[in-house]
C-alpha cells in the first residue's frame, strides 16, 4: 500500500476516486492485521493457561506420590510454581509468534525481490546473518539462567529455612549470620544476573539496529552497482524491513522465553522422575496379625538429584524432618535402586521386579542410607507396643518404615489395616480448629467431643473466641507444643484407623496431661486398636504389653516390662532405676477422670480469624513507588545520564531514515539547474524526473559514509544505554532486597505469628525475580521504544503541519483510555499476585505433612484443595491477561487511526512535499503502527509487574520493627551480665495489642546462681514467661531486670546474646555441623569439639565422615530430633552464658541421656543461672525453686521440698500424676 500511494504522489496526475480506494485499503488492511494479530494473542494466551495449571497441578499430584519430602524440596517446588510457570507461560505464547515469523519474512522476501529485484537479497541475507547471531546470544541467556536459578534455588531455599525458624534465630540473636549468608549468595546472583543483562544489552540494542543495516547494506549494494534509486522504492524497501523488524523485534523475547521453558521444562522432569512412595492394597495370610516384618533392613533414600543441572549432582534432598535416623545418616551410602511395595498398606520385597531402563534411571537419582537392620516383628491385633531406646536408636525410622517412607532393602513389611500416624513433631496446617481434627471428613458431633475429651482438649476450645472454628495459624503458630500435639493426636483417634503409630506424642505435654491421654485415649479409647507408641517414660512403658527396645537401628530386646527387668539387659540400664523408684498409680486413675482441666493457651488468639488477608494497593502504583525505585537505582543524576544515553540512541535510529530522506531528494546533485530549465521553458517534470539519478551525484561516497557511520554510532550508543538501565536497575534490586530482608529480620514475631510463610517467600521469590529479570527488560524496551515512537510522531508533524491537528485529538483520546483502561490492568496483576500466595503456602504445608496426609489417604482432598487456590488464581491470571490484550487492541486502533490521518493528508496534499519526504512520513508511521501494538503490550507489561516492586517496597519500607539490635548509650560496660540474678515485677504480657493477657503480673525475684524449675500444665504460660526474658514480646507492663539493669532499656543483640537458651523446637540449618553449632565462627575446634563431649555427641559426629564439617540438611532433616536438641544443648555450652534458659530441653531423648544432660548442665552452668521448663519433673526435683504456673500466673514458687510437703500443692498433685507421692521418693529421684 506504501508502494502504491507514493507512485501516486509521484504521478503528476489527480484522481480522487483512485485516491479514495487507497485511503479505504490502508485503512481495512490494517484493521484485519490488528484484529488476526489480537486473536492469535488470544489463543495463545489461553493455551498457556490451561499449561501452566496443569503443570502445577501435576507437580503437586507428583509431590504427594514421593517417598521423601523436606524443606529443601519445598523451596524447590515453590520456585517451580513462582517463577517456572512465569516462563512456561511466555513461552506458550512466544509459539504463536514462532508460527508467524517464517511466513511474514517469506513474504517480505517475495515482495522486496519483486520491487528492487535480486539486490534486496543482500538485506535479506542480513536478517538470516542475524537469526544465529541471535541464537547465540539466546544460548548464552540460556546457560547463564541455568547458573543464575542454581543460585536464586539456593537462596530461595535458605530464606524458607529462616522464615521457618526465626523464633529461634531471634532467640540466639542470629540475625547478622543469616544476613551475611543471605548476602554472599545475594551477590553471587547479582554477578550472573549482570552477565546476563550484559547480553540482554547487546540484543536489545542489535534487534532495532538490523533493518536499518539491512537497509544500508541493499541501498549501498544497489547504488555501488550504478542502479538508479528512486523515492518509492527505496522507502517502499524501507518499510518492509522495518515490518519485518516485527520478527526480529520478537525474536529475542521468543528464544528467550522458550529457552528458559526448556530449562523450567528439564528442571521440573528431574522432579517427575523421582521414586515414589507405594501404597497398595493387601493383607496378612494370619489374620490376628497387625503387624509383620520379616528380616527387614531399611534405608532412607537420599535424593541424589540436581534440580539445576542436566546430569544429577550431589545429594540434595533428604527424608522429611519428623523421620529420625542414625548417626551415620550424613555419609553417602552405595548407589541403589529402588525397592518396590508389594503385598499390603505399605509393603516391601526384596526382590522387586523393574525394567533395566527404571533402575538405570532410579539408581542414577538416589542414594541409600543402611538405617535399620534385621528387623523381625510381629504384632497381634489390639495390642499396645511400647519403642524405646536411646537418642538416634531408629524408633522414629521403624514408624517410617511401617508407614512405606523408607526403602526396603531386604526382608519385607506386611501391614493389615489402615494406619494413622502421629509424629513426633507435630503437623498443624492453616484452617480451623475442628478441621485440623476433622482432615476433611465428615463431622459426627458425639465423636467429635469424645475425642475432644480423651485428648483433653476441651478446655482449650471453650477458650477460643470462635472456638472450633477459630484459625490456626500456619506451623500451629497459635497454640503451645502441648496443644499442637493433642490437635495431632486428636486428628488420628478421629479418623477411626486399625493401627495407630504414635511416635512420642506424650513428651511435649505435662505429666497430668500426658497420663489423661495415656488412660483416656491409648489405653481407653484406643483400647481395642493396634497402637505402636514410642516413649521414653517408665510408668507408660510399663503397662504396656510388649516393649521393643532399639539400639543402633537394631531390635535388641522384646518383651513385657517385668520381663526385660528380670534380664538385666539394654531396657534395664534405661529405665531400671527409674522403675524402681515409682510406684503403682492404678488408684490415680479414676480420679483423673472426674478431674476439671482449666487451661490456658501461651499464645491465646482471641480472634476466631489469625492468618491476616493479605494487603493489595489499588489505584495506579503510586508516584513514591516510582521515586523510590529510581532513588535506590542510583538518584536522578544516572537516571538522566540514562535517558540521555537513550535519547541519543532514539536520535541514531531516526537519522538514517532523514539522510536516506536527504540523500534521495539531492538526486544527482543538479536540482537547482532543472527548475531553472522548468521555469524558462514552463517544463512539466515529474519528481524523479526533477532529481534525477543520485548514482550520478559527485558527492555519493559522502552519503554512502554517512549512512554507514550512523549504524556504528547506532550500536554503540545501544550498548551504552543497554547496560546502563539493566545494570542500574538490579543494583536497585540489590538495595530493595537488602532493604526488605533486613525488615523481615527486624520484624516482631508478631508478623511471622500471623503472615503465612508463603506470602512472605512469595515476595523473595516472584517479586525479586520480576524485579531482577523481567523489570529491566521491560523497562528498557519501554523508554526507547516509546521515545522513538514520540521521535517518529514529531517527525511526521515537521513533514507536514497539518498532522498536527488529528494528532492531538488522537493522542487525548489515548492518554483517557490509557489511564482508563490501565487501571483494571493493574488490579488485575495485584489480584494475581495475592492469589498467588496461597499457592505457595499450600505446597509447602503439603510437603511438610507429607506422612500424614499419605497415612490418612487425604490425597484426594488436599489436591482438591490445590485445584480450588490454581481456579482462582488461574482465573485471575487468565483475566490480566485478556484484560492487557483487550486494552492493546484499544491502542492498535488508535495507532491505525494516525496511519490513515497522514495517508490522508499525504494522498490530498500531493506536490505540496517532495516524494522522499512523503515516503518518510509513511514508513515511519506505518512502522509506528506496527510496532505500537508490542510497544503497547510492554507497557502494560511493565505497569504490572511494577507491582512486583510495589509489593517490594512494602516490605522493605513498610513493615513494623523490633526495638534496635544495638543501643551504645546503655550498653553494660563490661561481660554482662556478671551475676545472673533476674527480677520480674508485675510482668503482664499479651502478643498483639487486640489480644487478652497470657501473663498476669508476674512478680518474682531469682538469685544469682539459682536453678530454677517452671512447670505448670502445658499451655499455662511457661514458654511466654521465656520470651519476656528474651524480649520476644515486648510487656504490656511492669519491668524485668538482669542484674539490676532493666532489659527493655537494652538493645535486643545485647540482651539476647548474653543468654543461652535451648528452645523447646530445635533447629538446625542446612550448611556444616560446625556452622550450626558456631555461626560467627568465634570458637575454636579444641572447644566445639569439647563441648560435644559435653553434650555426648562427641562419638557420633566422630563417626562422620567429614566430622565438624559434616553436612547438616534443610531443617536437620539427616539428625533425630534428640540429637537436634543435644546440638541445641552445645550450642549453649559454646555460648557459656550467666543465663541458661531450657525449654523442654530434654523433651525427646530417653531417660539415661536425659540424666547425662542433667549432669552436665549441673556441672558446666554451676555458676549460672537456669530456668528449665520441664514435663518431666524429675529433671527440676533437685533444683533450688520450682515455679508453678496456671493460666499466666505464678501459683506457688517455693524449694521441691517444701511444696511436696504442702497440702494440696499443684506440684504435688502433678508428681502424684507421675506416682511420686512423698518426699523421700521425690529425693529418691535425683
Amino acid at each position: 500500500m506504501l508502494k502504491l500511494v507514493l507512485d501516486y504522489i509521484t504521478d503528476p496526475q489527480i484522481d480522487n476516486l483512485y485516491a479514495g480506494l487507497i485511503i479505504l485499503a490502508t485503512f481495512v488492511i490494517n484493521m484485519g492485521r490488528g484484529a488476526l494479530f489480537n486473536a492469535m494473542f488470544v489463543v495463545g494466551t489461553h493455551t498457556a493457561a490451561r499449561v501452566t495449571g496443569a503443570m502445577q497441578a501435576v507437580m503437586y499430584k507428583k509431590v504427594l506420590r514421593l517417598r521423601t519430602g523436606g524443606e529443601r524440596l519445598s523451596a524447590q517446588v515453590i520456585n517451580f510454581s513462582n517463577n517456572d510457570m512465569e516462563r512456561l507461560f511466555e513461552a506458550c505464547i512466544s509459539c504463536v509468534f514462532i508460527t508467524a515469523m517464517p511466513v511474514l519474512f517469506t513474504l517480505s522476501v517475495i515482495y522486496c525481490i519483486y520491487i528492487l529485484g535480486p539486490w534486496s537479497l543482500l538485506g535479506q541475507g542480513v536478517y538470516i546473518l542475524f537469526y544465529p547471531i541471535m541464537a547465540l546470544i539466546a544460548k548464552a541467556q540460556s546457560s547463564i539462567r541455568v547458573e543464575t536459578v542454581k543460585v536464586t534455588d539456593k537462596r530461595v531455599a535458605l530464606m524458607s529455612e529462616i522464615l521457618n525458624s526465626m523464633r529461634l534465630i531471634k532467640m540466639y540473636s542470629w540475625e547478622d549470620s543469616f544476613a551475611k549468608k543471605i548476602s554472599g549468595i545475594r551477590r553471587e546472583e547479582l554477578k550472573k544476573h549482570r552477565i546476563g543483562a550484559l547480553l540482554q544489552a547487546v540484543s536489545s540494542t542489535v534487534t532495532p539496529s538490523i533493518s536499518i543495516l539491512a537497509t544500508i547494506v541493499t541501498f549501498m549494494g544497489y547504488t555501488l552497482s550504478g542502479s538508479p534509486l528512486n523515492s518509492a522504492e527505496a522507502f517502499t524497501i524501507f518499510s518492509v524491513f522495518n515490518a519485518m523488524q516485527f520478527t526480529v523485534g520478537v525474536l529475542p523475547f521468543t528464544v528467550r522465553s522458550i529457552a528458559e521453558a526448556k530449562i523450567s521444562l528439564t528442571r521440573i522432569q528431574k522432579l517427575l522422575e523421582l521414586p515414589e512412595h507405594q501404597k497398595q492394597v493387601g493383607g496378612l495370610l494370619n489374620n490376628n496379625l497387625a503387624l509383620q516384618i520379616k528380616s527387614g533392613d531399611f534405608a532412607w533414600e537420599v535424593l541424589n538429584i540436581d534440580f539445576k543441572q542436566k546430569k544429577s549432582g550431589g545429594a540434595s534432598d533428604s527424608p522429611a524432618a519428623n523421620k529420625l535416623k542414625n548417626g551415620d545418616a550424613k555419609r553417602d551410602g552405595a548407589v541403589q535402586g529402588e525397592g518396590k511395595h508389594t503385598n499390603g498398606h505399605a509393603n516391601g520385597s526384596s526382590s522387586p521386579i523393574k525394567s533395566s531402563q527404571e533402575d538405570a534411571v532410579t539408581a542414577n537419582m538416589i542414594k541409600s542410607v543402611d538405617t535399620l537392620f534385621d528387623i523381625n516383628l510381629s504384632i497381634e491385633k489390639g495390642k499396645l507396643i511400647g519403642v524405646c531406646g536411646s537418642i538416634g536408636a531408629g524408633k522414629s525410622s521403624l514408624i517410617s518404615a511401617i508407614c512405606g517412607d523408607m526403602k526396603v532393602q531386604n526382608g519385607s513389611v506386611q501391614v493389615n489395616g489402615h494406619l494413622a500416624l502421629v509424629t513426633q513433631q507435630a503437623w498443624i496446617y492453616n484452617d480451623t480448629f475442628r478441621e485440623n481434627i476433622l482432615i476433611g471428613q465428615q463431622y459426627d458431633e458425639e465423636k467429635y467431643k469424645e475425642v475432644l475429651r480423651v485428648c483433653s482438649l476441651e478446655s482449650d476450645i471453650e477458650l477460643l473466641a470462635s472456638g472450633e472454628s477459630t484459625e490456626i495459624g500456619e506451623r500451629g503458630t497459635n497454640l503451645s507444643g502441648g496443644q499442637k500435639q493433642r490437635v495431632n493426636l486428636g486428628r488420628a483417634v478421629y479418623c477411626n484407623r486399625d493401627i495407630y503409630l504414635l511416635d512420642d506424642p506424650l513428651s511435649a505435654v505435662d505429666a497430668k496431661v500426658a497420663r489423661h491421654i495415656f488412660n483416656q485415649c491409648i489405653r481407653g479409647h484406643l483400647a481395642e486398636k493396634t497402637v505402636i507408641l514410642v516413649t521414653h517414660a517408665p510408668h507408660f512403658l510399663e503397662k504396656c504389653d510388649e516393649i521393643v527396645v532399639m539400639q543402633e537401628g537394631k531390635i535388641m530386646e522384646k518383651g513385657t516390662h517385668a520381663e526385660l527387668l528380670e534380664r538385666k539387659g539394654e531396657y534395664f540400664d534405661m529405665v531400671g532405676r527409674e522403675a524402681a523408684n515409682k510406684s503403682e498409680e492404678h488408684h490415680h486413675e479414676e480420679e483423673e477422670a472426674k478431674e476439671a482441666e482449666v487451661e490456658d493457651k501461651e499464645e491465646d488468639k482471641e480472634k476466631g480469624k489469625l492468618t491476616t488477608e493479605e494487603t493489595r494497593a489499588t489505584g495506579s502504583v503510586s508516584a513514591k513507588v516510582y521515586y523510590t525505585f529510581v532513588k535506590v537505582s542510583g538518584g536522578w543524576c544516572i537516571a538522566g545520564i540514562i535517558m540521555f544515553a537513550i535519547i541519543i540512541f532514539t536520535v541514531s535510529r531516526m537519522f538514517s531514515a532523514v539522510w536516506l530522506q536527504h540523500w534521495l531528494d539531492q538526486g544527482d546533485g543538479r536540482i537547482e539547474e532543472r527548475q531553472m530549465n522548468v521555469t524558462l521553458y514552463n517544463l512539466t517534470l515529474s519528481d524523479a524526473d526533477l532529481k534525477g539519478s543520485i548514482v550520478e551525484n559527485p558527492s555519493l561516497w559522502l552519503y554512502q559514509l554517512v549512512y554507514c557511520l550512523s549504524f556504528l554510532l547506532l550500536l554503540l550508543t545501544g550498548v551504552i544505554k543497554g547496560i546502563g538501565v539493566t545494570f542500574r536497575v538490579l543494583a536497585g534490586a540489590s538495595k530493595l532486597h537488602s532493604h526488605m530482608f533486613t525488615s523481615i529480620l527486624q520484624s516482631p514475631m508478631s508478623f511471622f505469628d500471623t503472615t503465612p510463610t508463603g506470602r512472605i517467600l512469595n515476595r523473595f521469590s516472584r517479586d525479586l525475580d520480576e524485579l531482577d529479570v523481567r523489570v529491566p527488560f521491560f523497562l528498557e524496551f519501554l523508554l526507547q521504544g516509546m521515545l522513538f515512537v514520540v521521535g517518529q510522531v514529531i517527525l511526521v508533524c515537521f513533514i507536514y503541519v497539518w498532522f498536527v491537528i488529528p494528532l492531538i485529538i488522537i493522542a487525548i483520546i489515548f492518554v483517557m483510555m490509557d489511564v482508563f483502561l490501565n487501571a483494571g490492568v493493574r488490579e488485575f496483576k495485584r489480584l494475581d499476585n495475592t492469589l498467588k500466595s496461597p499457592i505457595t503456602q499450600h505446597i509447602g504445608s503439603s510437603i511438610s505433612g507429607l506422612s500424614i496426609i499419605r497415612t490418612f489417604d487425604k490425597e484426594k482432598l488436599f489436591i482438591t484443595r490445590m485445584y480450588r487456590f490454581l481456579d482462582k488464581h488461574s482465573s485471575a491470571l487468565l483475566v490480566f491477561r485478556l484484560s492487557n490484550r483487550w486494552f492493546t487492541f484499544r491502542m492498535d486502533v488508535m495507532a491505525m487511526l494516525v496511519t490513515l490521518a497522514v495517508t490522508i493528508i499525504c494522498v490530498f496534499t500531493k506536490g505540496m512535499v517532495s516524494t522522499a519526504l512523503a515516503g518518510l512520513a509513511l514508513s515511519t508511521v506505518n512502522g509506528v503502527c506496527v510496532f505500537i501494538p508490542f510497544l503497547m503490550r510492554m507497557k502494560s507489561e511493565f505497569q504490572s509487574r511494577i507491582t512486583s516492586v510495589e509489593r517490594i517496597i512494602e516490605y522493605a519500607y513498610g513493615l513494623s520493627s523490633e526495638a534496635p539490635r544495638e543501643i551504645p548509650e546503655t550498653r553494660p560496660a563490661g561481660p554482662w551480665p556478671k551475676n545472673g540474678s533476674i527480677d520480674l515485677r508485675e510482668v503482664q504480657l499479651r502478643y498483639r495489642p487486640d489480644l487478652p493477657l497470657v501473663l498476669h503480673g508476674i512478680t518474682a525475684s531469682i538469685n544469682a546462681g539459682e536453678k530454677i524449675g517452671i512447670v505448670g500444665r502445658t499451655g499455662a504460660g511457661k514458654s511466654s514467661l521465656i520470651s519476656t526474658l528474651l524480649r520476644i514480646c515486648e510487656l504490656d507492663s511492669g519491668s524485668v531486670l538482669i542484674d539490676g539493669v532493666d532489659i527493655s532499656t537494652l538493645g535486643l543483640h545485647t540482651l539476647r546474646s548474653s543468654i543461652s537458651v535451648i528452645p523447646q523446637d530445635p533447629v538446625l540449618f542446612q550448611g556444616s555441623l560446625r556452622y550450626n553449632l558456631d555461626p560467627f565462627d568465634v570458637h575454636s575446634d579444641d572447644a566445639v569439639w569439647q563441648a560435644l563431649e559435653q553434650s555426648h555427641l562427641k562419638v557420633v559426629v566422630q563417626r562422620q565422615e567429614h566430622g565438624l564439617m559434616s553436612k547438616v540438611e534443610a531443617a536437620g532433616e539427616n539428625f533425630s530430633v534428640g540429637e537436634r536438641q543435644l546440638i541445641c544443648l552445645t550450642r549453649a555450652l559454646l555460648r557459656n552464658s550467666k543465663i541458661l534458659l531450657l525449654d523442654e530441653a530434654t523433651a525427646s531423648v530417653d531417660v539415661e541421656t536425659d540424666h547425662l544432660i542433667q549432669a552436665t548442665i549441673r556441672e558446666a552452668f554451676k555458676n549460672s543461672t537456669v530456668l528449665t521448663i520441664a514435663h518431666r519433673l524429675n529433671t527440676v526435683t533437685n533444683y533450688d525453686r520450682i515455679m508453678v504456673l496456671d493460666a499466666g500466673r505464678v501459683k506457688e514458687f517455693d524449694t521441691p521440698t517444701v511444696l511436696m510437703s504442702t497440702e494440696r500443692s499443684l506440684f504435688r498433685e502433678m508428681m502424684s500424676a507421675t506416682g511420686v507421692t512423698s518426699v523421700e521418693q521425690m529425693l529418691a529421684l535425683t
